[in-house]
């Protein structure tokens, strides 16, 4: 689980910002439930933080980041000479010559780590993996600008006997992180492998374009899609649908198909091109409605409401969160769901979360002013006159606080002073106005 992130110099973020998963420990009420925690090594890991903020405040630049992180870690280019992406700051004269700046505090099976990594525009100049406790070394990995070299330091904490590290150090390009090139690797270390594959397989951002639902709920594992299933049906119907089962069937069409009826040969192209063996495969889902009238009727998922669609794929998110064991961001995730809902699901998730944690960004002010919501698991998205992001966050965590209202009015106050000028909104009318007599007169 994650404890903190950094970020430096990367797009909206200039200066260090951090989004803590730490909770308060200034609790003035035993009401305040626990699952929204988990202690590990004296410190409580929040499994669910809510981020707020204007649009353009940086929430999703800070997902993209902890991604960006992911990506530096996990992937070796394949080219050697090629640059890494670098996505610096560039509101100012200075940032944009400067490296981007990342770390992770995060534990794996009790055991603390803290990663670091710096990128600039042509290379990877440093990287460091520590144990916390007691900040042994795992290694430390440097960049000679003069020689033009990539040097690693090994440390006690790290357990590739001293051949397997030559053969480490001797793979580390200067556009490539360790653990990039020891994921390449088949060396012996458990230490290693553990912190490769918790980049790999336990930090994730949530993309919209992430495979199709069909496909989410009909995979290769039907243990996995028999859960979902039962979980999934359980929440339609707590929600309030009518909806008392699914289907999902498979269907293709041989390419020659296609031909045969005429298909233009660029589209021939692609679709052989996407499916080599011939045959294009699909998946269609369709939901089963109980109705008091007409009894159990099917419907294709192209005509059920964008909530319902909203609902089901957030459930099957949060069921691979969960039983993955991940720490994964949720970008507007209030999208097509009523605000009740969402506080059901989000409840209904903290109730089965166990080592996992979920970082959601949302336009849902109302989400503030949840009864059970721990007002420390609120993360406040704000940019100062520089166009620099900042975030805030709350210690005050007592229920009888009313946080919605007080966000509400701290958060862009002028707004709301613009929303009262009546006379400014007849400017836009005017305006407008001028346009279309503009637009009259110059008809024939």
């Amino acid at each position: 689980m994650v404890e903190r992130f950094t970020v430096e110099n990367y797009r909206s973020y200039q200066k260090e910002v951090v989004l803590s998963f730490l909770a308060s420990n200034r609790e003035k009420s035993s009401t305040l439930p626990p699952q929204w925690y988990k202690e590990i090594d004296g410190k409580r890991l929040l499994r669910l933080l809510i981020c707020v903020g204007l649009n353009g405040t940086g929430k999703s630049k800070m997902f993209s980041a902890l991604d960006y992180l992911r990506m530096i870690v996990i992937a070796k280019p394949k080219d050697p000479t090629a640059r890494p992406e670098y996505r610096p700051f560039l509101l100012d004269n200075d940032s944009r010559t400067k490296p981007t700046v990342l770390s992770l505090s995060y534990y794996i099976d009790a055991i603390g780590y803290y990663y670091k990594v710096t990128v600039s525009h042509d290379r990877v100049e440093e990287e460091t993996l520590r144990q916390i406790v007691g900040n042994v070394l795992v290694y430390q990995r440097s960049y000679d600008a003069g020689k033009g070299t990539v040097s690693v330091k090994f440390g006690s904490a790290c357990d590739l006997s001293k051949s397997e590290q030559r053969i480490l150090e001797s793979s580390v390009i200067q556009n490539a992180t360790v653990l990039s090139a020891f994921g390449e690797k088949n060396l012996n270390s458990r230490v290693l492998r553990d912190n490769f594959n918790y980049f790999a397989n336990h930090i994730s951002l949530v993309k919209r374009s992430d495979q199709s639902l069909a496909d989410r709920l009909k995979t290769d594992n039907p243990e996995r899609d028999t859960r979902v299933k039962t979980i999934l049906l359980k929440l339609l119907k707590d929600v309030g649908t009518n909806i008392v089962d699914y289907e999902v069937d498979d269907t293709s069409i041989p390419i020659a198909d296609l031909i045969k009826s005429g298909a233009p040969d660029i589209v021939v192209k692609a679709m052989l091109e996407q499916y080599p063996t011939g045959i294009i495969s699909h998946k269609n889902l369709r939901f089963i409605h109980k109705t008091i009238e007409a009894g159990d009727k099917s419907l294709d998922v192209g005509v059920e409401s964008v909530g319902t669609v909203s609902i089901v794929r957030l459930l099957v998110v949060m069921y691979d969160i969960v039983m993955g064991r991940k720490c994964s961001c949720i970008d507007e995730i209030e999208t097509g769901i009523h605000t009740k809902a969402l506080a059901f699901i989000l409840k209904m998730y903290l109730s089965i979360a166990e080592d996992c944690q979920i970082a959601v960004a949302t336009h849902d002010l109302s989400l503030l002013g949840y009864p059970v919501l721990r007002r420390d698991a609120v993360r406040m998205f704000e940019k100062d006159d520089n166009g620099c992001t900042y975030i805030r966050k709350h210690e005050y965590v007592h229920n009888t606080l009313n946080f919605q209202k007080i966000y509400c009015k701290k958060v862009a106050p002028g707004l709301d002073e613009l929303l009262e000028n009546t006379d400014l909104f007849l400017e836009y009318h005017e305006l407008v106005k001028m346009f279309l007599t503009d637009l009259s007169k110059a008809k024939p």
